[in-house]
This record gives C-alpha cells, structure tokens and sequence, in this order.
C-alpha cells in the first residue's frame, strides 16, 4: 500500500485528504525505514503540497495524540523559521485575547529556529504546562487559556526526528506545527513566512471549514509585522484577501530594539513589557496580532477597532491580571525577581 502511494507521488500526482492520513499513520505506527521516510518526504517536497494533502497528513499524525477535540476554541501559532528573534509576540496576543474572553487554546513549542519560543516563556512565566486532557479543558473553562506544549501531545513526529536531521531541504513537517494542534481548534491565525506557504494554509483552512486568517509580511515575519506592509487572508467560507500598514493603524513607528532581543531574558523581559504597557512598542506589537484574532471572534468588525480594544486590554492591566491567574500567580514572583 505504502509503495503504492510513493509512487503516485513520484509520477506528480497529489494525494487526496484520506489517503495523506493514511499514509502519515502507516509511516508512523508501522515497521518502515528511515529511507521509505525520507523518500516520501523528499518526494512530497519536489512535487510540492496540496491543501487536501497538508489536512489529511496532520490528521493522521493528530490522531497518535492522547487529546481528543475541543473545537470550541482558538489558537494564535506562527510557523517559526523567520530569524527575527521578536518577542513571543503569538503567545502573549494568545494572552490578551483570553483577557477579553476568548478561549485560547495555544499549541507551541520552545525556541527551535528562533531565539525563544513561546513555551520558553510560558516556562519562564512559571506556567506549569497540562498533560492531560481534563486539565486542558479545566484551564479553557477557568482561564480562557491552556498551552499545549506540542512534543507532549504529538508523539508522531518523533518517528521521523532523525530523517527529519538528515535531510536538507524543508519538509511537509515545516508545515504541521501551526495545524496539528489536537484540540483541533475552530477559528485560527496562523502566521507564516511566504506566500506561497499562505495559500496552502487558506486553502486548507477552508477545506478542514475553519475560520480565521492566514498571515505573513513584506519583510518575512511570521506575524503581522509593526513595520511595512502585511497580507492577510480572511478565511471564512470563502477567502479574502486584506492588506495592511501597521503605521496606518499604530500611529507611529515601531523601532526594532523595542521589539527584538539577543536572547531568551531579553526577549522574556520586553515580551513582559508589552503585556503590562511599560514597553509601548512591543505593546502595539502584540495588540496588532491579537487584532485578526479579535476580529475572526466577532468582538469587533475591524483591524482597527480591534487593535484599539487589544492596548485598552493592556493599559487597563486586565492583561497582566490574566497572566497572574494563568500561572497561578507565580508570573508576578518571577518578574519581581527579574
């Protein structure tokens, strides 16, 4: 069977969604290869990724995670892979977004391409992060927010770790990590880093009937980026295409040193920053990638009206607040001794 498919993707032709799930969960539960692995995974990079084959390989790799669905939710997550070293800019719009009521159920890892990831400073934070389902589901009721630390909850991609390191070229798991959240959360903002990976997302987002917007910029952030123009692609039973100046909507220019950092305590420290207002850039930073998710949540109609909700959100200090009831109060103790 698994040969079967090898070939039909050599010859050039695309999979659809059942057979990409089948073929993700034989190559992880079944006696294969690092070269079988390898062959598909070079074999799908040459031939390049089709919508229905990006949903069904994330699907069969979801489906080994111990968490079952809870649609009802939504997640803020960026590919990664921009070299930018930014603050944790997903993680802390995922922060003011629970602030407002939303219920956030962010997928994520530590820093693997970049400086930190958002678990780095969740960790840092003094978040201890959920193993079970039970608890994930309690802190969505309680605090509109849990974290799922993604090696905990797909245990799939480790079968393909060490093909994964030989290869030299990106592979269809460049893609996984913004849609194999297992909550399988309803309304998302995936941040990327091209346009071409974009239209893929859109594409599948529609196919899976979610909702939400597929981002990236003019100067390859994987977010909405605080300078220049950004592309959005609204997602919601059909595609739109949105274009933005983050000037336009901020009021002013945003400097890199206000948003950037060296390493994970610079990065924790201006991330903390925004979150409580001290640091006015990387405020309007992350109010500018809460706004989509705001928007997509229908708590406001505009970009606009939404980044304005988000720095209310952040001057007001209801965001820090959420932040103390996510970590148990451990966040305010950490940053004191910071």
């Amino acid at each position: 069977m698994i040969e079967d498919y090898l070939l039909k993707i050599i010859e050039g032709h695309d999979l659809n969604s059942e057979e990409a799930r089948m073929i993700a969960t034989e190559l992880t539960q079944g006696n294969y290869s690092d070269i079988i692995r390898g062959t598909f995974l070079t074999s799908m990079y040459l031939k390049g990724y089709a919508p229905e084959e990006v949903n069904g390989f994330a699907e069969g790799l979801m489906s080994f995670s111990s968490i079952s669905k809870h649609r009802e939710c939504s997640d803020i997550v960026g590919t990664g892979g921009d070299h930018k070293g930014t603050i944790n800019v997903s993680t802390a719009a995922s922060i003011v977004c629970s602030s407002l009521g939303i219920k956030i159920g962010k997928h994520g890892n530590r820093g693997i391409t970049g400086k930190s990831g958002g678990a780095d400073f969740m960790e840092m934070c003094g978040y201890h992060f959920p193993e079970s389902q039970e608890r994930i589901v309690s802190e969505l009721n309680s605090n509109n927010f849990s974290f799922l630390l993604a090696p905990l909850h797909n245990p799939a991609f480790k079968k393909f770790g060490d093909v994964r390191k030989i290869l030299r070229h990106p592979t269809i798991f460049n893609l996984m990590g913004p849609i194999t959240n297992p909550l399988r959360p309803k309304i998302k903002v995936i941040g990327c880093t091209d346009q071409k990976i974009q239209d893929i997302y859109a594409k599948s987002m529609l196919f899976s009937r979610d909702r939400g917007f597929i981002v990236t910029s003019q100067n390859g952030m994987d977010e909405i980026s605080y300078s220049g123009r950004s592309f959005l692609i609204s997602v919601n039973d059909t595609l739109k295409k949105i274009e933005l100046n983050a000037e336009d909507i901020i009021g002013r220019r945003v400097k890199d040193d206000e948003t950037t950092g060296q390493d994970k305590e610079e990065i924790f420290r201006k991330t903390i920053g925004g979150l409580t207002g001290t640091n006015p850039g990387a405020s309007n930073f992350i109010a500018l990638n809460a706004a989509p998710c705001i928007v997509a949540n229908d708590l406001e109609y505009t970009m606009e009206d939404a980044y304005k909700l988000a720095m209310r959100a952040i001057s007001s200090g209801l965001v820090m607040s959420k932040l103390q009831q996510i970590t148990g109060g451990r966040v305010m103790e950490v940053f004191n001794v910071n």
